[in-house]
Protein backbone atom coordinates (compact mmCIF):
# COMPACT_ATOMS: atom_id res chain seq x y z
CA UNK A 1 0.00 0.00 0.00
CA UNK A 2 1.54 3.03 -1.25
CA UNK A 3 -1.48 5.62 -0.16
CA UNK A 4 -4.70 4.59 0.43
CA UNK A 5 -7.57 7.79 0.22
CA UNK A 6 -11.43 8.06 0.96
CA UNK A 7 -14.40 9.99 1.56
CA UNK A 8 -17.09 10.85 4.09
CA UNK A 9 -20.09 12.82 4.26
CA UNK A 10 -21.60 13.42 7.39
CA UNK A 11 -24.26 15.59 8.96
CA UNK A 12 -22.33 18.40 11.22
CA UNK A 13 -25.62 18.10 13.96
CA UNK A 14 -26.09 14.27 14.27
CA UNK A 15 -22.64 12.79 12.80
CA UNK A 16 -24.80 10.89 10.63
CA UNK A 17 -22.67 9.50 8.00
CA UNK A 18 -24.44 9.93 4.72
CA UNK A 19 -21.95 8.80 1.97
CA UNK A 20 -18.61 7.14 2.67
CA UNK A 21 -16.54 5.70 -0.25
CA UNK A 22 -15.28 2.68 2.04
CA UNK A 23 -18.51 1.51 1.76
CA UNK A 24 -21.04 2.84 -0.82
CA UNK A 25 -20.30 2.27 -4.49
CA UNK A 26 -19.53 6.18 -5.32
CA UNK A 27 -16.61 8.37 -7.01
CA UNK A 28 -15.39 11.55 -6.01
CA UNK A 29 -12.85 13.55 -6.96
CA UNK A 30 -11.42 16.42 -4.96
CA UNK A 31 -9.74 19.10 -6.36
CA UNK A 32 -8.36 22.89 -5.06
CA UNK A 33 -10.81 25.24 -6.31
CA UNK A 34 -9.80 29.15 -5.29
CA UNK A 35 -9.51 29.40 -1.92
CA UNK A 36 -11.92 26.79 -1.01
CA UNK A 37 -11.89 23.02 -2.12
CA UNK A 38 -14.38 21.19 -4.45
CA UNK A 39 -15.49 17.29 -4.27
CA UNK A 40 -17.80 15.95 -7.65
CA UNK A 41 -19.37 13.09 -6.34
CA UNK A 42 -21.01 10.42 -8.79
CA UNK A 43 -22.68 6.88 -7.62
CA UNK A 44 -25.07 7.82 -4.99
CA UNK A 45 -28.36 6.74 -4.71
CA UNK A 46 -31.60 8.96 -5.03
CA UNK A 47 -32.43 8.31 -1.78
CA UNK A 48 -29.24 9.28 -0.65
CA UNK A 49 -28.59 12.56 -2.70
CA UNK A 50 -31.73 13.74 -1.58
CA UNK A 51 -30.75 13.38 2.43
CA UNK A 52 -27.87 15.27 1.36
CA UNK A 53 -29.62 18.25 -0.31
CA UNK A 54 -31.79 18.65 2.32
CA UNK A 55 -29.18 18.83 5.04
CA UNK A 56 -26.61 20.88 2.90
CA UNK A 57 -26.67 23.64 5.41
CA UNK A 58 -25.47 21.25 7.93
CA UNK A 59 -22.88 19.11 6.16
CA UNK A 60 -18.72 18.32 7.14
CA UNK A 61 -16.76 16.37 4.60
CA UNK A 62 -13.68 14.18 5.56
CA UNK A 63 -10.82 13.08 3.49
CA UNK A 64 -8.95 10.71 4.97
CA UNK A 65 -4.96 9.82 3.66
CA UNK A 66 -2.89 6.82 4.59
CA UNK A 67 0.35 7.00 3.01
CA UNK A 68 2.73 4.10 3.79
CA UNK A 69 4.71 4.11 7.28
CA UNK A 70 2.67 7.26 7.77
CA UNK A 71 -0.01 8.06 10.66
CA UNK A 72 -3.45 8.65 9.35
CA UNK A 73 -4.43 11.85 8.44
CA UNK A 74 -7.73 13.59 8.54
CA UNK A 75 -9.15 16.53 6.81
CA UNK A 76 -11.76 17.84 7.81
CA UNK A 77 -14.04 20.37 5.53
CA UNK A 78 -16.59 22.78 6.57
CA UNK A 79 -19.41 22.62 4.00
CA UNK A 80 -21.01 26.12 2.57
CA UNK A 81 -24.35 24.50 1.56
CA UNK A 82 -25.72 27.08 -0.64
CA UNK A 83 -23.00 26.03 -3.05
CA UNK A 84 -23.96 22.35 -2.40
CA UNK A 85 -25.71 21.38 -5.94
CA UNK A 86 -26.98 18.16 -7.22
CA UNK A 87 -26.80 17.60 -11.37
CA UNK A 88 -30.11 15.27 -12.23
CA UNK A 89 -28.89 14.57 -15.22
CA UNK A 90 -25.50 13.90 -14.81
CA UNK A 91 -26.68 12.27 -10.97
CA UNK A 92 -23.49 14.45 -9.86
CA UNK A 93 -23.15 15.96 -6.58
CA UNK A 94 -21.06 18.85 -5.59
CA UNK A 95 -19.87 20.36 -2.09
CA UNK A 96 -17.99 23.12 -2.09
CA UNK A 97 -16.00 23.84 1.34
CA UNK A 98 -14.44 26.93 2.11
CA UNK A 99 -11.89 25.78 5.02
CA UNK A 100 -9.73 23.13 5.96
CA UNK A 101 -8.44 21.37 9.35
CA UNK A 102 -5.83 18.83 9.05
CA UNK A 103 -4.88 16.89 11.47
CA UNK A 104 -3.53 13.27 12.90
CA UNK A 105 -5.86 11.83 14.74
CA UNK A 106 -3.76 9.12 16.62
CA UNK A 107 -2.26 12.78 17.67
CA UNK A 108 -5.22 13.13 19.69
CA UNK A 109 -6.04 9.51 21.36
CA UNK A 110 -4.19 8.29 24.80
CA UNK A 111 -3.76 4.37 24.98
Amino acid sequence: MTQQEWFMVKHAVTGLGLANSKSDSLSYRYQKEGTGFMFTVTGLDQKVMDNIMALRHELNVFRFVQRKNQPLVKHWYYVQGDRVQYDGPSHTLTIYADSEIRYVPEDYFAD
